[in-house]
C-alpha cells in the first residue's frame, strides 16, 4: 500500500459522497476531515493502519472503531384512513388532502452507518485492492452497485469507484421491457414479467467471511500464498460490521424484532456493503440462469425481474396465480422454498426471505393488446431524457399540478373512480430542480405562489415522508432570495419533526433527532451556495455551511459562474454579481470531487474573473483542467484569435 494510493482513496470516496443526493451526515464528515486542520496527518494514519501487520488490531484502528454510530431515518410511514386496503373498506371510501395531524405516526426505520472517515477509507481500499475480484466474477445480470472497470488498471488515477448509478438501473429495468416487447412483438409469444423483492436484504445477510476471502483467491492465484487467511484488509471489513451491529443491537431488537442476533449483516451507507451484497447472491443468479434459462433475468441488488415465455394464462384454474407461478418456477427447482408467514426462502441463502405479497406477475397475452406495455415504455424513456433544463411553463405546471396525481379504479372520467390522491415524488423533484435552475438563468423576484405551494405540500406526513426533498426546497427559496420563506419553512419543518411517533420512546427520540440534524445539514446545503455570510448555518458535528463550500462539496450545478466554486471568491455563488476578482484556490483544485469539462475551464478564463497574466485563454485554461483532472487536454486544437477578436 503507498500513499498514493491512499490519497486515490480519499479522491474516490470524496467523488462517490459528492454525486450521492441522499446522505448529508456523511457529506458533512467528509468536510469536516478534509478542512481541519490535521487533514494529511489522518490520511497518513490510514497508511500505516493498511499497511500494519495486523490493521483490524491496530489501536488507531480500535479507537476508530469505538466512534462506530448509526443513524436512523424513516422508511414508512403508518397507514392513514384513505390508505386502507380495499378488502377493510365497509362504510364508504374517505379521500381528503389534509395531511397534518397531532402525531406523524413511523412504522418502520432504516439504519445507516455513521462512522469515521478513516474506517470509510479503509472500505475503499479493500475494493480497490480486492473487492473488485469479486465484482468482477459477477455476470452481466447483476447490475446494481457494480464497480467501475477502471479499478482493474494498474494506472488508475481517476475518480470513479462506481459505475453511474441511473445508468446501471436504466439497464435493468429497461431491458427487460424491451426484451418482453420483442417476445410479444417479434416472435408472438406470450410473456410473464415477474418482479420479486428480498425482504431487510442488508439486515438479512448472514456473511461468511472465510467464504469471502476463498472467492477473492480463486480470483487470482497471487493471493494462493496466504494460505486460506483472510487478508488483513478483509478482516476490517468485518471487524467494522461486527462493531456497527453490536452498536445498533439494542435498538435493533426494537425495530426489527425478528432478526436473529447470530445475523451480523451488513452495514447500510458503507461502500463495501455493495460489493459484498451483490457477491451474496451470486449462487442465486447463476441457479436461476441454469434451472429457470428465463428470457431475461436482472437483479438490481436486491430488486430481481425475470421475463419468461409463458404458453397460457397462469391465472387460469388458479385462484392464486402469483403463488402458482412462482411454485412452478423458482420452488420445483429447489431455487426458493416455501417458508412461515406467506413467504418464500433463498435456498442458497438461508434466513432471505421474498414477501409473497410483494411479489409482482404481469402477464401478457400475444392475441391481445400490449398498450399497458408500450405505454409504460414511453414512460420510461420519457424520464429517461427528461434533462433538468427542460422549460417550465409557469401557467400549466403549478406545483398542485405536478406533485398530486389521483389514482383511479376504473374510468379516469368519473368522480366516483377515484379511489385515492397520491403524492409524485418524481415530479416534484423534477418541478424543483426545473425551478431552481430557471431562477439561476433570471433574476426574476420570488413567486409568491411557489412559495405558498411549498408551505402547504410540506405539512404533516408529507413533510417527513419527503424528508429527502428538503435540501432542495431550501437551496430553491435560498437562490431565489425568498429568505422570509425559507425561515418560516425551516420552522415549519422543526415543527413537523417534534410530531413525529413510533411505536417505542427510545426509537422516536434518535430519530427525531437525525431528522433535525438533517435538517441543518440541509439549511447548510443551500447556505453553501447562496448566503451572503458563507457560515451562519447551526453548527452540526463542526460543520456548517463554510466547511461544505471549502471542501467543494456544494451542488456545483446550482452555481451560476462555471467553477467560480475553484475560487477564492467569498459571495454567493448563486448570484449574477458583476464585479469578481478572485484566484484559483490550489487546494480545491488538489482534491476535486468530480471531472470538469474543457468548456468550463474556458468559460471561467473568459470571464474576466481570474487574472489574466501573460498566458493566452488557452493556456489558462489548459492548465486549470489538468490542475483539476490530473492530466492534459487532449483531443482539442486552439486557433489563436487575433488582436481585434480577442
Amino acid at each position: 500500500m503507498t500513499e498514493e494510493q491512499v490519497e486515490l482513496a480519499y479522491r474516490k470516496l470524496k467523488s462517490l459522497v459528492y454525486f450521492d443526493k441522499t446522505d448529508l451526515k456523511l457529506r458533512a464528515k467528509l468536510a469536516a476531515f478534509e478542512c481541519g486542520k490535521d487533514f494529511e496527518k489522518k490520511l497518513i494514519s490510514v497508511y500505516e493502519v493498511a499497511n500494519s501487520t495486523k490493521p483490524s488490531s491496530s489501536l488507531k484502528f480500535q479507537r476508530w472503531l469505538k466512534v462506530v454510530g448509526y443513524r436512523l431515518v424513516p422508511k414508512k410511514l403508518k397507514q392513514g384512513s384513505q390508505d386502507l386496503p380495499d378488502a377493510q373498506i365497509q362504510k364508504g371510501r374517505f379521500i381528503t388532502n389534509v395531511t397534518t395531524a397531532p402525531t406523524i405516526d413511523v412504522d418502520k426505520v432504516n439504519f445507516f452507518f455513521d462512522g469515521p472517515i478513516e474506517l470509510h477509507l479503509i472500505a475503499v481500499l479493500w475494493i480497490m485492492l480486492e473487492g473488485r475480484l469479486l465484482d468482477e466474477a459477477l455476470d452481466v445480470d447483476c447490475c446494481g452497485s457494480r464497480l467501475s472497470s477502471n479499478l482493474s488498471n494498474e494506472e488508475d488515477d481517476s475518480l470513479a469507484l462506481f459505475t453511474k448509478y441511473h445508468e446501471q438501473y436504466s439497464r435493468w429495468r429497461d431491458t427487460g421491457i424491451r426484451k418482453a416487447k420483442s417476445l410479444l412483438v417479434d416472435e408472438r409469444r406470450n410473456v410473464a414479467i415477474l418482479g420479486l423483492d428480498v425482504q431487510e436484504y442488508y439486515y438479512r445477510i448472514n456473511i461468511d467471511f472465510d467464504e469471502v476471502n476463498k472467492s477473492i483467491e480463486a480470483m487470482d492465484s497471487e493471493l494462493l500464498n496466504r494460505n486460506n487467511k483472510a487478508s488483513p484488509l478483509l478482516l476490517c471489513i468485518q471487524a467494522i460490521g461486527e462493531s456497527y451491529r453490536e452498536c445498533i443491537s439494542p435498538i435493533l431488537q426494537r425495530t426489527h424484532p425478528d432478526i436473529d442476533d447470530n445475523v451480523v449483516g451488513l452495514p447500510i451507507g458503507l461502500c463495501s456493503s455493495l460489493v459484498l451484497a451483490n457477491w451474496y447472491l451470486q449462487s442465486f443468479d447463476s441457479a436461476i440462469m441454469k434451472e429457470v434459462r428465463p428470457a431475461y433475468y436482472g437483479r438490481y441488488v436486491d430488486d430481481i425481474l425475470l421475463v419468461v415465455p409463458l404458453p397460457s394464462d397462469p391465472s387460469e384454474n388458479n385462484e392464486n396465480p402469483v403463488a402458482a407461478f412462482i411454485e412452478e418456477l423458482l420452488v420445483k427447482p429447489h431455487i426458493l422454498r416455501n417458508s412461515e408467514k406467506n413467504s418464500y426462502e433463498i435456498s442458497a441463502r438461508p434466513g432471505l426471505l421474498l414477501q409473497q405479497s410483494k411479489c409482482i406477475l404481469q402477464y401478457f397475452d400475444a392475441r391481445h393488446s400490449i398498450a399497458g406495455l408500450e405505454k409504460f415504455q414511453k414512460k420510461l424513456e420519457q424520464n429517461g431524457s427528461d434533462f433538468l433544463l427542460l422549460p417550465v411553463d409557469e401557467a400549466d405546471n403549478s406545483l398542485e399540478d405536478v406533485a398530486y396525481e389521483l389514482l383511479y379504479e376504473g374510468s379516469t372520467n368519473k368522480f366516483r373512480s377515484v379511489k385515492s390522491v397520491s403524492e409524485n415524488r418524481y415530479e416534484l423533484a423534477k418541478h424543483l430542480a426545473k425551478q431552481t435552475i430557471l431562477y439561476l438563468m433570471t433574476d426574476d423576484p420570488p413567486d409568491r405562489k411557489i412559495s405558498r405551494g411549498l408551505q402547504k405540500f410540506f405539512k404533516g406526513r408529507s413533510a417527513i415522508e419527503f424528508f429527502d426533498l428538503w435540501e432542495r426546497v431550501l437551496t430553491l427559496l435560498a437562490i431565489a432570495h425568498d429568505r422570509v420563506t425559507l425561515n418560516i419553512f425551516s420552522k415549519q419543518l422543526k415543527s413537523e419533526i417534534s410530531r413525529v411517533r413510533t411505536d417505542d420512546v427510545i426509537v422516536t427520540k434518535q430519530l427525531t433527532a437525525d431528522l433535525r440534524i438533517h435538517l441543518e445539514l440541509s439549511l447548510a446545503m443551500a447556505d453553501a451556495v447562496s448566503a451572503e455570510d458563507v457560515g451562519l448555518s447551526e453548527l452540526v458535528d463542526e460543520v456548517h455551511s463554510e466547511s461544505l463550500r471549502s471542501a467543494n462539496l456544494l451542488r456545483h450545478h446550482f452555481v451560476r459562474r462555471p467553477l467560480l466554486n475553484f475560487t477564492t471568491y467569498k459571495g454567493p455563488l448563486s448570484d449574477r454579481a458583476t464585479k469578481i476578482s478572485a484566484k484559483i484556490d490550489q487546494r480545491k483544485t488538489k482534491h476535486s470531487p468530480r471531472f470538469v469539462n474543457f468548456d468550463e475551464c474556458m468559460l471561467l478564463v473568459y470571464s474576466g474573473i481570474l487574472p489574466r497574466g501573460t498566458k493566452t485563454v488557452f493556456e489558462q485554461a489548459s492548465s486549470i483542467f489538468e490542475a483539476i483532472n490530473r492530466h492534459p487536454v487532449t483531443g482539442v486544437s486552439w486557433s489563436a484569435p487575433t488582436s481585434t477578436e480577442e
